[in-house]
């Protein structure tokens, strides 16, 4: 009869090491993204409707849409809007009643309106990160299948 197998024991320090390890390698995976300003999508301004963007002298952006609404972004970041109305923002009365409820009033609720996540994504980034998870999951495949054979070698022998 085989001998029934009998897994290597860790000892507690051993556990205690591999949880903060993990544990940092966790805080580290957050927060690297974070410091580099990588994590979450680039707000960029827009207008409702049909808008065009234009340069000023002082390096500002001004940005115009065909209803009259004019949003100006200075060079050190201020913001004002000229012709602000809530038609101009595509608001109809519910959705000022919900602005209201939160707190907004027309010109905050015109700063969040006007400035929408850019979603766009880059084919080369998302054809690389398919390739390193396909890498990794090839990489695990693999190192399960050598150990799958070791333990089976060990507890029955190796037939070949």
């Amino acid at each position: 009869m085989a001998q029934v197998y009998q897994p290597p024991k860790q000892s507690r320090l051993g556990q205690l090491i591999d949880a903060a390890v993990i544990l940092i390698l966790v805080f580290l995976a957050l927060f690297i993204p974070l410091e580099m300003e990588l994590a979450g999508a680039e707000k960029g301004d827009w207008l409702p409707g049909n808008y065009a963007v234009e340069q000023t002298a002082d390096g500002g952006v001004v940005l115009k849409n065909d209803s009259g609404l004019i949003k100006t972004i200075a060079a050190d970041g201020t913001v004002t809007f000229e012709n602000l109305t809530w038609e101009a923002l595509q608001q109809n009365e519910v959705m000022q009643a919900q602005w209201s409820k939160l707190g907004y009033d027309l010109q905050a609720a015109a700063e969040a309106i006007t400035k929408r996540y850019d979603y766009s994504f880059d084919w080369l980034w998302l054809i690389l990160t398919l390739a390193a998870i396909g890498g990794y999951f090839l990489f695990l495949v693999r190192q399960s299948d050598k150990e799958y054979r070791e333990v089976i070698a060990e507890k029955f022998g190796n037939r070949s």
